[in-house]
């Protein structure tokens, strides 16, 4: 390949990454210095092999947990029906852990955020004991889903009747 078509090549992969979003480079065990999930974290509550979960930074409800995939994947776009598991396991560990701290059925929530608003491009479910704090909070990750957030049971519905969410 010439030095020109070298450098056309490269710049159509930039130009896709950037119009396609993270798929190309971000899914699998690709683990971008950029991303803050990929680096060592505190605020741990549990970790194994597979999963990490930690309190949020910034909490919207009385408890407020994030469960990500030690595998870097960048948000709900990329997942596949294969992924299932993944999303079923994610759910379990938020469960047992606000469980723990006294939550459950109507008092819990798990979910998503929607792209494009992800703040941080590396899967994570939102695990909330409610109630919110602040109350505004309760619209955003509404049990019903919102523009910006996708309740886990919607996704693990989206994900049986379609290819991706």
């Amino acid at each position: 390949m010439t030095p020109s078509r070298t450098a056309f090549a490269a710049a159509i992969g930039i130009i896709a990454t950037y119009v396609f979003g993270y798929r190309f480079i971000m899914r699998g065990q690709y683990k971008p210095k950029s991303c803050v999930f990929c680096n060592e974290l505190d605020r741990k509550v549990y970790e194994d092999d597979e999963f990490i979960a930690f309190h949020d930074i910034k909490p919207d409800a009385r408890v407020h947990l994030l469960v990500i995939p030690r595998t870097h994947f960048g948000t709900i776009k990329e997942l596949k029906p294969e992924d299932l598991p993944m999303i079923r396991r994610m759910q379990e560990i938020g469960k047992r852990l606000l469980e723990q701290e006294g939550f459950s059925g109507e008092n819990a929530r798990f979910g998503f955020h929607r792209p494009p608003f992800n703040s941080i491009h590396h899967l994570h479910m939102h695990c909330l004991g409610l109630p919110f704090t602040p109350k505004r909070a309760e619209r955003m990750f509404s049990k019903n889903g919102s523009r910006w957030f996708m309740p886990v049971e919607q996704l693990v519905e989206k994900m049986h009747t379609e290819q991706a969410p």
